[in-house]
C-alpha cells in the first residue's frame, strides 16, 4: 500500500484548516461553536460553526500559539469527515509548521496531531512543502524564494538544493492589513468598517469602486462607495512592512543567491497572497519578479502529500514528533 493512503496532510491556520490525501483537498473554517450552558462542550466545528446561531465560536489558533485540546477536537472532526473514517488508528499526521518559527508553536502542533488521535505525526517544513505545492523545483542548484503570507503571520525562504539558505517569520499577516484598513478609514474618513469588510475590500481592487455597509462617525449605520484607489492607499503602511520583511531575507543570504533571485524571483503563497494587486505591488518595489502561486492557498497541503510519497529526496527534511 502506498505510504499516502494512510496519510494526512494538514495546513492549520488561524481562519481556515486545508486537509489532503488520495481523496482530495478540503477546506473548512478554524473555529468550534461552543454550547452557550456549557463552554466546554462543542456543538460543531469548521463551517459548520457558522450555522449555529446564538452561540459563541471559539477560535483555536490566535497569535500563533495553539488552544491545543480544542485545535486537536477541532483536527480530529475534520479529518474523520474528510477520510470518511470512524477511526485515526494507523493515520500518519503531516502537519506544516515553519522551522523559523518559535519552539513553543512546533510543541504545540506535535501535540495537537497526538491528542486528535493520529499514529504519528511529522512536522514539515511549511514553506518547503509551499514550494513543492507551488510548482518551484526545490532541488534547483539555483536560489529561489517563497512567501507564505497568512492570516496572523508572514514566513519567507531562500532556499536551493534541497535545502534552505536563510529563513523569517514575523506577525505581520493578512490580518495586519485588515487592521490598518480599519484604522484608516476611521481616522482619514470617519467611516467604521468591519475586518470581514476590509477582507472583502482587498479582494475587489480589481474593480473602479466597492459598495459597503459601515457606521459613520456619529455611530450611524450608513453604505458608501469607495474608490479602489483609497483602498490602495490605505494598505501601502501594511505592503511596506511585508517588503521590508522580504528585503531583510535577501539581505542575509550570499551575494550568488542574492543574484538568482533576480532571474528566479519570488513567488506567494497562502491566503493573504491573493489580495488583488500585491504581487505588482512588491515587485515593484523590490525590482525583482513576484508571482502569485496558481492555488497559493492549498500550496502547503499539495506539496506536503508530495513530498510524503516513497523515493522523494526531500522527505527525510520531516521532523518526527
Amino acid at each position: 500500500m502506498n505510504l499516502f493512503d494512510l496519510s494526512l496532510a494538514a495546513d492549520m491556520g488561524s481562519s481556515s484548516t486545508r486537509l489532503a490525501s488520495e481523496k482530495g483537498v478540503s477546506e473548512n473554517e478554524t473555529a468550534a461553536a461552543l454550547d452557550p450552558d456549557n463552554s466546554s462542550r462543542v456543538l460543531a466545528v469548521g463551517d459548520a460553526s457558522r450555522k449555529i446561531l446564538a452561540v459563541s465560536r471559539a477560535f483555536p489558533v490566535r497569535g500563533g500559539i495553539a488552544n491545543v485540546p480544542l485545535a486537536a477536537l477541532i483536527l480530529r472532526r475534520l479529518a474523520l469527515d474528510h477520510l470518511k473514517r470512524r477511526t485515526l488508528a494507523g493515520v500518519t499526521l503531516l502537519m506544516a509548521v515553519p522551522s523559523g518559527a518559535p519552539d513553543t508553536l512546533r510543541a504545540a502542533a506535535a501535540e495537537t496531531g497526538s491528542e486528535a488521535g493520529f499514529r504519528k505525526t511529522s512536522l514539515i517544513p511549511s514553506l518547503l512543502a509551499g514550494a513543492c505545492g507551488a510548482g518551484l523545483d526545490i532541488r534547483s542548484h539555483r536560489a529561489q524564494m517563497i512567501v507564505d503570507i497568512g492570516r496572523e503571520q508572514l514566513s519567507a525562504a531562500v532556499f536551493a538544493n534541497g535545502g534552505v539558505i536563510s529563513e523569517t517569520w514575523s506577525r505581520c499577516g493578512s490580518v495586519t492589513v485588515d487592521r490598518h484598513l480599519m484604522a484608516w478609514f476611521a481616522s482619514e474618513q470617519g467611516l467604521l468598517i468591519t475586518s470581514r469588510t476590509a477582507e472583502r475590500l482587498k479582494r475587489s481592487l480589481d474593480k473602479p469602486a466597492s459598495r459597503i455597509s459601515c457606521r459613520d462617525a456619529s455611530g450611524m449605520a450608513c453604505v458608501r462607495q469607495i474608490r479602489s484607489g483609497l483602498v490602495r492607499e490605505a494598505a501601502e503602511f501594511s505592503i511596506s512592512r511585508m517588503c521590508g520583511q522580504i528585503v531583510s531575507l535577501i539581505g542575509t543570504v550570499p551575494p550568488d543567491a542574492a543574484a538568482d533571485l533576480c532571474d528566479t524571483g519570488v513567488t506567494l503563497i497562502g491566503g493573504g497572497a491573493l489580495q488583488y494587486g500585491l504581487a505588482e505591488s512588491l515587485e515593484a518595489r523590490l525590482g525583482i519578479p513576484v508571482r502569485t502561486a496558481e492555488g497559493a492557498q492549498t500550496a502547503a497541503v499539495m506539496g506536503m502529500r508530495r513530498l510524503s510519497k516513497p523515493g522523494n529526496e526531500a522527505k527525510p527534511m520531516a521532523l518526527e514528533a
